[in-house]
C-alpha cells in the first residue's frame, strides 16, 4: 500500500489534530522520536481505524519514527489493533507493542530499537 502523506509544518495545526477526548494538541505530545496519532475517536469504523493504522505506520517507518503512539479507545478498534499489530510482531514489521500502563485505550508499538 502506497501512501502520498504531505509534509506536517509542527506549526500547521487545527481541531482535527486534537484528542476528542482529553483536546490536547497531538503533535506537541512528542519530542518527534515518538509519533502520536488518534485512529479511534472521529467516529471510524473497525476498517477505517485499520485504514488509518496503516497509513501511520507506513509514515513512521518511512520517516525513521522510533515509536508510535496509537490512540484506540477501548472497544472493537482495540481489539483488532491488537490482532493486526500481533501479526505484524511475528512477521518482524514491528519490534514490539505494547497497551500503555497509564491509559488502557493507548497502545506504543516500537518501531525500530
Amino acid at each position: 500500500m502506497i501512501n502520498s502523506i504531505p509534509v506536517f509544518d509542527i506549526t500547521d495545526w487545527n481541531d482535527k489534530d486534537r484528542c476528542l477526548k482529553c483536546d490536547d494538541v497531538l503533535i506537541l505530545q512528542t519530542d518527534g522520536s515518538t509519533r502520536t496519532c488518534d485512529i479511534a475517536h472521529d467516529h471510524e469504523t473497525v476498517d477505517q481505524a485499520l485504514a488509518k493504522l496503516h497509513q501511520q505506520l507506513n509514515f513512521a517507518i518511512n520517516n525513521y519514527t522510533q515509536r508510535l503512539r496509537l490512540i484506540v479507545g477501548g472497544g472493537r478498534i482495540n481489539e483488532e489493533v491488537q490482532g493486526l499489530l500481533y501479526f505484524y510482531q511475528q512477521q518482524g514489521y514491528i519490534v514490539s507493542y505494547a497497551v500503555d500502563s497509564r491509559n488502557a485505550g493507548t497502545i506504543n508499538i516500537i518501531i525500530r530499537p
